[in-house]
């Protein structure tokens, strides 16, 4: 994947790719179409698409607004994907998930920028 470094929308597009390739390792039975864009009967793959919104606003600390915005969504439905994977958070098994979905973004985010260097 190659962009430009220096456009913020291609930053944040380059995050959100990698946030959804670390959360597709951890369900590795979702395609990342579904993640992106999940079934509404697919409960598991909307989770996956939350969880890839919550490393990009709480990891990346890419704006709310902007999330909603770039993801054409309401900022509601936002909000409501940042406090359902706040609450699991709690669970320190989730956590535990979640943080290795992180570092995976994070190798992932990093292997982009190279990529574009």
């Amino acid at each position: 994947m190659s962009f430009n470094l220096h456009s913020a929308q291609e930053r944040e597009h380059a995050l959100y790719h990698a946030c959804v390739m670390a959360v597709r390792e951890g369900f590795p039975y979702l395609t990342v179409g579904e993640i992106i864009d999940p079934p509404h009967e697919m409960f598991d793959a909307a989770l996956a698409r939350q969880i890839a919104l919550h490393m990009l606003i709480r990891k990346f600390n890419v704006p709310k607004r902007r999330v909603a915005r770039m993801q054409e969504r309401s900022r509601e439905s936002v909000y409501r994907a940042l406090r359902i994977i706040d609450d699991r958070c709690e669970n320190p098994v989730f956590l535990a998930y979640y943080a290795a979905m992180a570092e995976r973004a994070d190798a992932a985010l990093l292997s982009i920028f190279e990529e574009a260097a």
